[in-house]
């Protein structure tokens, strides 16, 4: 069953091709009474929400939705996508000089990440759930035994490759030597015959050359 604030109300009343409530009657939620479904506050529609044993989703916007969901005791939770993208703004009489200096200083505060800082210091940082405040009062953060396995894994992973490229190294160089010892053999080896063969033939015609002077 859902439920709308004021403004996802008048936001799905002029975008929906069937009225909301028209709907809710088609589903057979008109069997509850409105006033179970519909709620008229934030307050309200929240506490529905939590006593609702997970039977009741309220419809609100995403800025009141993230907040609610870090505060204790922290039994809600955004779900699915957003339904529409809106911003706020600040109204001022027509043709008052004060709107440009408000749309000046919003800009600014816009392009230097202020507004994005503010929004996680008191949606984040000064939460009481996951993110935010924990039990003793002191602000959880992700400290460094909390990712330490991510770290392990990387090195593990770079001790692995280094040896490994190490090991290559090392085959390709053995290989590298026996084919040059290989090389210097093959050409080594002609030049050993070849003297071997004109050792012989020195002996051979030193021999003749011994006995023809005998005779």
């Amino acid at each position: 069953m859902y439920s709308l604030c004021v403004t996802t109300w008048n936001f799905t009343e002029r975008h929906s091709a069937v009225p909301l409530r028209a709907v809710a009657k088609r589903f057979c939620l008109c069997e509850l009474r409105t006033d179970t479904v519909f709620v008229s506050s934030y307050a309200e529609g929240i506490e529905k929400v939590r006593n609702s044993k997970g039977k009741y989703a309220f419809l609100l916007e995403e800025t009141t939705n993230n907040y609610e969901s870090g505060r204790r005791p922290c039994d809600t939770m955004k779900v699915g996508q957003n339904l529409n993208t809106l911003g706020y703004g600040i109204a001022t009489k027509i043709g008052n000089p004060l709107r440009m200096s408000l749309n000046l200083a919003i800009l600014y505060l816009q392009e230097k990440g202020e507004l994005k800082r503010l929004e996680n210091k008191w949606w984040l940082d000064h939460g009481q759930c996951d993110t935010g405040i924990s039990e003793g009062g002191n602000s959880s953060s992700l400290n460094l035994s909390k990712v330490a396995g991510i770290f392990y894994i990387l090195l593990s992973g770079m001790v692995i490759s280094m040896l490994t490229a190490l090991i290559e190294f090392l085959i390709r160089k053995s290989k590298e030597k026996r084919e040059k010892e290989k090389t210097r053999q093959r050409s080594v080896r002609p030049a050993v015959q070849l003297a071997v063969q004109k050792t012989a033939r020195r002996s051979k015609s030193e021999d003749n050359t011994r006995l023809s002077t005998l005779f």
